[in-house]
């Protein structure tokens, strides 16, 4: 058997879960789905169908579905409660339409759903896996026409008394489908129903998920300064994960710098060594380096910049990567290059300790041992007390001995107490 027909098996059987699985609630059913229909994603493109999508010859090989028979043969396998024989008949129901329901057109997703509604009303508690197919159908309707999947989905949420975070979570969901990011035509539908929404005070937009959505529509119109704004407004990790995603959208070296400028002002200061790792990533060292160049930001933020530029793919090019960090340095503040030490260190905690050994003496060697020693920890904690030892200013040795004697000690208790004792060092870090 060729292996895609394997996954089309996988893919058949996902779609039977999919249908068959009982769910209480709205977003239950919506998370449940989720892998299921990720599953489907991946298996469609694997198939012969799949592969012809682009071909006109390909396009419409499977028959159109008869709604009116799908529907009458999924209420007489539904009507037989949840036996294994139900199941078994909802794998063979699932493989006979799985090629219709991918490739139907709107007008047949808006009849199926109809027809959902007229045969199993929705709230009723016996028709779960009858919501759950519904669910599907307007979801792949929201493709081609939000507006109308967001009314219809919104009808049944109130009628249901749903929380307005099911629907907000549902539609940000929907907003992403196939991993791509929010189209223009699901952006202004979207932006038109949260207007809506909030006119009625039925959400407020000061909610997370309101504004994620929002960030989500200033992005797929463009409009970088609204989205700069609401990931300004985000809670800390619903910030991050947004100012990761924005470096996909950052289409030009001009859109870069200004992101790289706007975002150190608005990032919670933990949050944007990440975008900037990111966008390293993203687009190479190289040319990282000629954006943080052109970039206006605070002597602080641009070293912090240039750390995680340097700290980007860990490799044999890291020491000259190292040496390009201390020219570019521009403040003070060691927290950067500590940064730095840290993330090689994790990466790589033999390159990370030569390198350090070929630094002089003084505050910027402290503070890459200050990054390496407690990470080093990890490895070696005897190692890693020995470098902390060797730092200068009091303060900075205390603090690191204490980090490097938690994380040593969540690992090996009693050789951690040996070696402090065996140093002369007191069990609170204190020389």
């Amino acid at each position: 058997m060729k292996k895609h027909h394997l996954i089309l098996i996988i893919a058949l059987v996902a779609i039977a879960g999919l249908f068959y699985y009982e769910g209480r609630k709205l977003n239950d059913q919506e998370a449940h789905s989720r892998k299921e229909l990720h599953m489907l994603r991946e298996a469609a493109k694997r198939t012969p169908a799949a592969m012809s999508a682009s071909h006109p010859t390909g396009r419409n090989s499977a028959p159109e579905m008869d709604s009116a028979i799908f529907s009458t043969e999924l209420h007489a396998i539904l009507k037989n409660g949840s036996s294994e024989a139900t199941q078994n008949r909802m794998e063979e129901f699932a493989k006979k339409y799985q090629a219709q329901i991918t490739n139907a057109p709107l007008s047949k997703l808006k009849e199926l759903c109809a027809l959902l509604e007229k045969e199993f009303p929705l709230d009723r508690q016996d028709s779960a896996m009858a919501r759950r197919a519904w669910l599907f159908f307007v979801g792949q309707a929201a493709k081609s026409d939000p507006a109308w999947a967001f009314a219809k989905f919104d009808e049944a949420a109130t009628a249901a008394k749903s929380p307005i975070a099911e629907a907000l979570s549902i539609f940000q969901h929907w907003s992403s489908q196939e991993g791509k990011p929010m189209n223009p035509t699901y952006a202004r539908a979207l932006e038109k129903w949260l207007d809506t929404a909030h006119a009625a005070g039925r959400i407020d937009d000061r909610n997370p998920l309101v504004g994620e959505l929002r960030f989500g529509i200033a992005t797929a119109e463009g409009n970088h300064p609204a989205a700069i704004k609401q990931i300004s407004q985000m809670p800390y990790l619903s910030q991050r994960k947004a100012a990761i995603g924005y470096v996909e959208n950052l289409q030009t070296p001009e859109a870069r710098r200004g992101a790289i400028e706007e975002l150190s002002k608005v990032l919670q200061k933990q949050n944007f060594p990440h975008f900037v790792s990111k966008l390293a990533e993203h687009q190479g060292y190289e040319a990282t380096k000629e954006i943080l160049v052109s970039a206006s930001l605070t002597p602080e933020k641009h070293d912090i910049a240039a750390a995680s530029i340097a700290a980007s793919n860990i490799g044999t090019d890291t020491p000259a990567k190292a040496k390009w960090l201390l020219e570019s340095l521009r403040s003070e503040d060691q927290s950067a290059l500590a940064e730095f030490s840290d993330r090689w260190t994790h990466t790589d905690y033999h390159g990370a300790a030569k390198w350090i050994g070929t630094l002089p003496a003084g505050k910027q060697r402290d503070s890459a041992i200050s990054g390496f020693a407690p990470a080093a920890a990890k490895i070696d904690g005897a190692t890693a007390v020995d470098w902390a030892l060797t730092l200068t200013d009091p303060a900075q040795r205390k603090a690191t001995l204490m980090d490097v004697q938690r994380t040593w000690k969540d690992i090996d208790r009693d050789a951690a107490n040996a070696y402090f004792r065996e140093k002369g060092i007191p069990q609170d870090g204190e020389l």
